[in-house]
C-alpha cells in the first residue's frame, strides 16, 4: 500500500510543477522546490515499505528452498539477497546516514535479480520436480 501511495505521491509532484492556474501566484523555482520535497517523501514512503517487501519476500525464497521447485542454489541465493534487504531497509530507518556506506540501491538489488531469475526459470524451464520424494501420511 505504501508503494500505490509513492505512485500518488509522484503524480502530485507533477502536478505541482504543471499544475492549474491558482500555482501561477509561486515563482518557478519555489514550485520546483515544492515538487522536490513531495518526491523526497515518495523515497521515504518505498523505504518503509521495502523491509515488509523484502520479508514477504524471505518467505517465499524459503518456501522456494523447502518445495525443491527451482535450484537449491539459486533459492539460497534468494533467501541470502531477500534477508539482505530486509536488515539493510532496518538499519536504514533507524540509521538515515546507512546511505553513505551502502548505497541504497544494493539494497534490493540482489533480491531484484533474484526474483528477475526465477521468473525466467519458471517461464522457460518451468517448475521442476523435487529431487526427493515426499513423505505419505498413514
Amino acid at each position: 500500500m505504501l508503494w500505490l501511495l509513492s505512485c500518488l505521491n509522484l503524480l502530485s509532484a507533477l502536478r505541482l510543477v504543471n499544475g492549474p492556474d491558482y500555482l501561477q501566484t509561486f515563482e518557478p523555482e519555489r514550485l520546483q522546490v515544492l515538487a522536490r520535497l513531495n518526491i523526497a517523501g515518495t523515497f521515504d514512503d518505498y523505504y518503509v515499505g521495502l523491509p515488509f517487501f523484502g520479508l514477504a519476500a524471505t518467505v517465499w525464497a524459503w518456501l522456494w528452498l523447502k518445495s525443491g521447485y527451482i535450484p537449491r542454489k539459486l533459492s539460497i541465493f534468494g533467501l541470502i539477497s531477500s534477508a539482505w534487504c530486509v536488515f539493510c531497509a532496518f538499519v536504514f530507518l533507524i540509521f538515515p546516514d546507512f546511505q553513505k556506506p551502502v548505497n541504497p540501491y544494493w539494497f534490493d538489488s540482489p533480491m531484484a535479480l533474484f526474483e528477475l531469475i526465477v521468473g525466467a526459470w519458471l517461464l522457460f524451464k518451468g517448475i521442476r520436480e523435487p529431487a526427493y520424494e515426499m513423505e505419505k501420511n498413514p
